[in-house]
């Protein structure tokens, strides 16, 4: 497992201009880099390949904030999509994989064989 991803994190500026209700980009790098939470990625049993392998899901509070941080994995970076309220009741079922409980296990889903 490599956490090299997570030396450059970058934030979309959708994920920016939410900072007056959520987090700042400086706070968002921070959970990625050290936050715990529920790290999940959308799935379909029957159908693979319809969600990306690379798209997740961090699930926590963060800052005293309930939150939910969409990133994606690149090769050498990460990229926070957005943030948003835990609007969903639950990211627990069929239709979510568990990947783990830090951002890291995101990094490490997409970048071992």
């Amino acid at each position: 497992m490599t956490d090299e991803p997570l030396r450059d994190v970058r934030v979309t500026d959708t994920a920016a201009e939410k900072s007056g209700r959520y987090l700042t980009p400086g706070q968002l790098r921070t959970v990625l880099r050290k936050g715990e939470g529920y790290v999940v990625r959308k799935s379909s049993p029957g159908h693979d390949g319809l969600y990306d392998d690379d798209r997740f899901i961090l699930r926590g509070e963060f800052f005293d904030t309930p939150l939910d941080v969409v990133f994606v994995v690149e090769a050498d970076h990460v990229v926070v999509v957005t943030q948003m309220s835990q609007h969903a009741r639950s990211l627990r079922g069929r239709f979510y994989e568990r990947v783990g409980t830090v951002a890291a296990d995101a990094v490490a889903a997409v970048t071992e064989p």
